[in-house]
């Protein structure tokens, strides 16, 4: 297959690993791959090593030719989709929960794009249909395809990241933003002020709520702001951590939960309409409403005050990262675009 990606920056976010976790399957095959990106510097790179490093071929021009489909990664693809469809298979992989669906429905022409797109892919059903549900209503039959992310096993480790003697860590990855609501994480820790609970927040600082700065200062030694980490560094965090937690208001399916259920991990995550069917509170996970800073509070002391349960959660989650496993992403992507090539047909 000669597959033209499009995506608007390499950075160490979840389209952006998902997309290169993908890249490598398909050059490990033999699949000729072309990944299309803006110029990009600074932290919107920080993946293009990795991605040079697959052998696709990497360019600024948005020039498909002698590739059998157009795949945009992320709904700021828009304008490149736009340009393609209707004259080249095209597929639109989703990664935005209701904040696209927002974004979309304010702009009659990103509207009118999705609905042109040949394939439209989403990381679960519950996404498409609790989430995107209202803007793909009128669509025919056979547009809407479901393919998990792969979560691939943690790669070999020399040591996971030291912590203080004596003390539990509680672990957010993702990028430092509003609407990951980090700060929550920051305020429920603070709040147990005699617990032995430190707090470190993996990810790009893009802008900490307040009062999370605050928080952040008055105790640089509990409170840690890691920044961004590669794909495997990140693991070299989660095999420190005790706890994991990400208290988000908005997500699509995220990965991180789930590349922290490998390390058998208890995980704490906000009450967020795309984790129906993968996580359920009190099985899995301990799932919290949304801005709740009292009750996540009380969830990290029972977590911290608890190995029995700490341990029967931790179990319990270790069997969601096998049902995103590579083999099963490969097939479903492979058969989606499949669909999209063969019943493409060109607008006049």
């Amino acid at each position: 297959m000669r597959v033209f990606f499009v995506i608007h920056e390499l950075a160490l976010n979840g389209a952006a690993t998902a997309l290169l976790q993908q890249v490598r399957r398909m050059r490990a095959r033999g699949d000729q791959v072309t990944v299309a990106t803006p110029a990009l510097n600074g932290p919107g790179a920080a993946l293009l090593a990795e991605f040079v490093a697959t052998g696709a071929n990497m360019t600024h021009v948005i020039d498909a030719s002698g590739h059998d489909i157009v795949v945009g990664c992320t709904l700021f693809t828009a304008t490149a989709m736009r340009a393609c469809v209707g004259r080249i298979p095209t597929a639109w992989w989703i990664h935005e929960g209701r904040a696209g669906v927002t974004e979309i429905a304010g702009k009659p022409g990103m509207l009118q794009t999705l609905h042109r797109v040949g394939k439209l892919i989403f990381p679960s059903r519950v996404v498409a249909e609790r989430i995107w549900h209202p803007l793909l209503g009128t669509l025919p039959p056979g547009r809407v395809d479901i393919v998990p992310c792969a979560v691939p096993p943690p790669p070999p480790s020399v040591a996971p990241v030291e912590k203080r003697e004596g003390r539990a860590r509680v672990l957010c990855v993702g990028s430092v933003y509003p609407r990951k609501r980090q700060t929550d994480l920051l305020r429920a820790v603070a709040m147990l002020p005699g617990a032995p609970l430190d707090c470190v927040l993996v990810g790009q600082v893009t802008a900490l709520e307040a009062p999370g700065g605050d928080i952040v200062k008055s105790d640089p030694d509990r409170f840690i702001l890691a920044g961004g980490q590669t794909p495997d560094a990140v693991h070299d965090w989660y095999r420190s951590a005790d706890i994991f937690c990400l208290p988000s208001g908005d997500e699509s399916m995220p990965l991180a939960p789930i590349e922290a259920a490998w390390h058998r991990i208890p995980v704490v995550l906000s009450d967020l309409d795309c984790y129906g069917g993968v996580w359920r509170h009190g099985v899995n996970a301990l799932i919290h409403p949304v801005g709740d800073v009292e009750m996540l509070a009380w969830y990290l002391r029972m977590l911290l005050q608890s190995a029995g349960m700490r341990s029967r959660l931790a179990t319990a989650a270790a069997a969601v990262p096998l049902r995103f496993s590579e083999h099963r992403s490969t097939a479903l992507f492979d058969a989606a675009l499949g669909d999209a090539i063969a019943t493409f047909r060109p607008e006049r």
